[in-house]
């Protein structure tokens, strides 16, 4: 099952030099079928964001040992992230027929999508390359859109635009990675009266916010993700609403470190 989820589970605001954090993602009756790990490493003015995500147990089981990784690498500059390089990564085993010997046999699927930022002509070039066993293919393409983040450093850099953390009213965000059309994230005020309706955990001084990027992440119906952040801006819970047969997800840190 995809782990998608820890994108946006990762949001941090402390420009330590270097933070890591952990989560689990459980879904109702199933218990764990995740774990994902989020680090931020900073130095002179370069920086790297890398999300590492499997799939445990059952989940596990039934999508191939599922593994999802993200990277963003780029500038500092002036406390701002500004991205030169985003990938993603999706791998699972997969059986396939055996046209010799008639037998089904273990082959890895990988996904691989790579965004190439060019800031001065305001452009992004977009590299899809797709693997099945021996099979290969590949096919590149300019966004139709511009946009100075990806989803990650997006995130690392909400302490520019709202220093408190606080959402007020609708505000609608570009990123690559995001809406695959227009790149558009949608962050929305949320309250802990909203939040304890969907996860009954203690919600003491936590700031709330409702994201959507518009995208069927873990295959919910838009990715209507809402997030539970402290006075650092790192997520300490979350939910993703409305997943395809399955209800809602939601995701704990349990654990963080700083360097």
């Amino acid at each position: 099952m995809r782990i998608i989820l820890i994108v946006l589970l990762f949001l941090n605001t402390i420009f330590a030099k270097d933070i890591v954090a952990t989560y689990k993602v459980s879904f109702g009756i199933f218990g764990q079928i995740g774990i994902a790990k989020a680090s931020l490493h900073v130095k002179d003015d370069r920086y790297k964001i890398n999300i590492m995500a499997k799939s445990t147990g059952f989940a596990s089981f039934i999508s191939g040992g599922r593994t999802e990784s993200y990277e963003s690498r780029g500038k500092v500059s002036d406390g701002i992230l500004l991205p030169e390089i985003y990938k993603k990564i999706v791998q699972k085993k997969v059986n396939i027929s055996d046209a010799l010997s008639s037998e089904s046999k273990t082959v890895i699927k990988k996904y691989t999508l790579i965004y190439k930022f060019n800031h001065k002509d305001k452009k992004i070039i977009a590299t899809k390359i797709k693997t099945k066993g021996k099979n290969r293919s590949e096919h590149n393409e300019v966004l139709k859109f511009y946009a100075k983040n990806d989803v990650l450093s997006l995130f690392f850099n909400l302490k520019k635009l709202f220093p408190d953390l606080r959402i007020k009213k609708r505000y609608i965000l570009h990123a690559a990675g995001a809406d695959k059309k227009s790149g558009d994230i949608k962050l929305f005020p949320a309250t802990k009266k909203e939040f304890s309706r969907l996860m009954s955990d203690k919600l003491d001084n936590l700031k709330f916010m409702k994201v959507i990027l518009s995208d069927k992440i873990f295959s919910s119906k838009r990715g209507e993700l809402y997030l539970a952040l402290d006075g650092n801006g790192i997520c300490e819970k979350a939910v993703l609403k409305d997943v395809i047969f399955f209800g809602d997800i939601r995701g704990r840190l349990i654990e963080k470190t700083y360097k």
